[in-house]
């Protein structure tokens, strides 16, 4: 597998009644009105305090996700609804300010520019293999809902949602990997026995379906989502500068969670898990066994289990 060599960002702001300035951006950078936030546009009553993050969600390559904004934010004129991948040049519009992302590959010759994982030696701190909890959360029926929803509405929607579900992992010690499209992929590795890890992630999904319970789509139709849980082995790499990436997460366990919440529709249940989480979190919630399922692309049936 090919992943790309290290690259950091630019962001050349333009705000509409201040003096542009650039500024480099590690793995994250927030936008909003507020002084905490990476950049901070308080002169412009139309940012929100929380407007928008750009991260990089996979080592190489950045994404900016609306967090709820009220005004929006647009890249080449479009509004962001779901997370969009940033290309070089991209002009991103916050209200009246402008932001230019400019990628900033590092100065490596050219046999360095590819880096393949599984050539990567053993000893080289930034990829090891070690075991998480993950969970990936999806909503349900989302195209269905996005084409009756206008887009203004979706995007500050699904950004709300996206910036709370994230609290939520945060809060419990757990790292976002990545969001995809209306999804998002979350992982625990802070417990060597792998107990706490499983139960952290169990207690994020249970609170995630809680939320979505909480609100509603803009015509009043019920907001849904399903959540899997897995526990395995995962290659973590760090591509380029550790101190500015997040670990993108790598491996046949990232398959079986995707897998798994795709028979929680099948089943019909809002949270399933894999028995490896059943084994970790031992017996402290009571659960259903649905038996053992064949997932799509793997050779071996996967024991699945909701809650009880």
């Amino acid at each position: 597998m090919l992943t790309y060599a290290p690259m950091g960002a630019k962001l050349h702001v333009k705000p509409a009644r201040a003096e542009p300035f650039e500024l480099a951006i590690g793995n994250t950078a927030t936008i909003g009105r507020t002084r905490e936030n990476t950049v901070c546009l308080g002169f412009s009553r139309l940012v929100s305090r929380q407007h928008a993050i750009i991260r990089c969600h996979n080592g190489y390559q950045y994404q900016i996700i609306d967090l709820g904004s009220r005004n929006g934010t647009f890249v080449d004129d479009q509004r962001v609804v779901t997370p969009i991948v940033l290309a070089n040049g991209a002009r991103i519009r916050i209200a009246d300010n402008l932001i230019t992302f400019h990628e900033t590959i590092e100065d490596l010759s050219s046999e360095q520019q590819l880096i393949t994982i599984a050539g990567v030696g053993a000893n080289d701190d930034s990829v090891q293999s070690r075991p998480v909890a993950l969970l990936i959360c999806d909503i349900r029926g989302f195209s269905t809902m996005a084409e009756k929803t206008a887009n203004a509405d979706l995007a500050q929607l699904l950004g709300i949602w996206f910036r709370e579900a994230a609290n939520l992992v945060s809060a419990s010690g757990g790292i976002i990997d990545k969001f995809l499209g209306d999804s998002l992929l979350a992982y625990w590795a802070s417990d060597s026995s792998g107990n706490a890890d499983c139960e952290a992630a169990m207690n994020t999904a249970q609170g995630m379906v809680t939320l979505a319970n909480e609100r509603t789509w803009t015509n009043g139709e019920p907001f849904h989502v399903s959540v899997a849980i897995h526990y395995g082995r995962v290659t973590c790499s760090n591509v380029g500068l550790a101190a500015d990436r997040d670990a993108t997460i790598i491996g046949d366990a990232v398959n079986t969670v995707f897998r798994l919440e795709a028979v929680s529709k099948e089943i019909g249940e809002r949270i399933v898990l894999s028995e490896e989480v059943a084994a970790h979190l031992g017996g402290r919630i009571a659960l259903r066994d649905f038996g053992e399922r064949t997932l799509k692309g793997k050779s071996h049936a996967v024991r699945v289990f909701g809650i009880g």
